[in-house]
């Protein structure tokens, strides 16, 4: 699933990991795993990239629920979010 600017999003996340309404975080994309031809066709895991920004709007203890203020790459089900 793709997710786009202006989506509402559930996270895993609640008031006990300290996210309450108006908290901003960044979403991260995982990174690829690519082969890399140089080295031996040994995999390598390539970083996380940031994708956009979202911003809690209502949240309960284990859940909460926010919005996507801004998609710089697509969001995909399962990308991780951290404080900016």
């Amino acid at each position: 699933d793709q997710i786009g600017q202006y989506s509402v999003v559930v996270l895993d996340r609640g008031e006990v990991d300290d996210l309450t309404p108006g908290t901003v975080l960044r979403v991260m994309q995982r990174g690829e795993q690519v082969i890399d031809t140089v080295a031996g066709g040994m995999p390598v895991q390539l970083p996380d990239e940031p994708a956009g920004y979202v911003m809690v709007f209502r949240s309960f203890e284990r859940v909460s629920f926010a919005l996507v203020m801004e998609a710089t790459r697509v969001i995909h089900l399962g990308d991780r979010v951290e404080n900016p």
